[in-house]
């Protein structure tokens, strides 16, 4: 057992993401374990737990019953065997089991993480366009590199309005 605070090592494994490295997650996990005290180890395992449970419920779907004789109906949708009710997901109702209003708040979540998800998706868009005037010239650099180019280009903007 370690003496290291949980979030201390997670911070360590994504300080050498952002250094350049390519982490695997689960190796990571794996190689700095006993590195970790009592207390993260726990909640790691908890967390481990809740996320087994989220992506056995979003992988499971809701199924017609079957009828006497065996023949399996189709429905004209398909929705996960259970929902979360809250925006961080950690309420989570069997499908089943929901009453027409909590249907509508499951709708609503659902809304927010896909404007959420859309938000991101054009966030990362914006950055693809922004680095590609870059990437034309440069196609053999990475993103940080872009990144790099396109603040020296801001500051030179910024500089020459503030000389105007």
């Amino acid at each position: 057992m370690g003496t290291m605070r949980l979030n201390d090592v997670v911070a360590e494994i994504v300080g050498n993401v952002i250094a350049g490295c390519i982490i695997n997650k689960r190796q990571a996990a794996v190689e700095r374990w006993d590195d970790i005290d009592a207390d993260g180890q726990y909640l790691a395992g908890i967390d481990g737990v809740v996320g087994r449970i989220d992506g056995r419920a979003r992988a499971l779907r809701v199924k017609a019953e079957k009828v006497a004789d065996t023949a399996q109906a189709e429905l004209p949708f398909q929705l996960p065997i259970a929902v979360a009710m809250d925006l961080d997901g950690t309420t989570l109702v069997a499908t089943r089991s929901l009453s027409r209003e909590g249907f509508k708040r499951a709708i609503a979540i659902r809304s927010q993480q896909i404007a959420h998800d859309r938000r991101a998706l054009r966030e990362w868009q914006q950055a693809l366009n922004q680095a590609d005037r870059f990437w034309t010239k440069h196609p053999d650099w990475t993103f940080g590199q872009c990144l790099d180019a396109i603040l020296g280009a801001t500051d030179k903007v910024v500089v020459t309005e503030k000389l105007s």
